[in-house]
């Protein structure tokens, strides 16, 4: 029997996957960069964007910080069942250096199970 709260954890798991791609995406960073920044691994990274993983609390949370310290801010539920991005005048200023230097790459392959 179900009890109405899987659609919501799948949501929530929606939301802050979507949100992480989104602010990546803004700041013009590939996903190794953004492993690098967070210091998490990039299989780890890779897995979480692809949804083949279940986000794990810690590994959100150093992701959020390198994506906060690059100036982008994620307001999750806001509005509700959504997402906002915010960046700051350094974040655009920094997402701007990203792309003349070119740094922006490929994303990494999604590692087999």
């Amino acid at each position: 029997m179900s009890t109405g709260t899987e659609s919501v954890i799948v949501s929530q798991e929606t939301r802050i996957v979507s949100s992480i791609r989104a602010a990546r995406a803004a700041l013009g960073w590939a996903q190794p960069e953004l492993a690098r920044r967070a210091g998490v691994s990039l299989v780890s990274l890779a897995r979480l964007e692809s949804g083949m993983t279940s986000p794990r609390l810690s590994t959100v949370a150093k992701i959020k910080t390198a994506i906060d310290a690059a100036g982008v801010r994620i307001a999750d539920d806001h509005p509700p069942g959504g997402f906002t991005l915010t960046m700051s005048p350094e974040g655009m200023i920094h997402a701007q250096g990203t792309l003349e230097r070119g740094v922006v790459g490929e994303d990494a392959p999604v590692p087999e199970e």
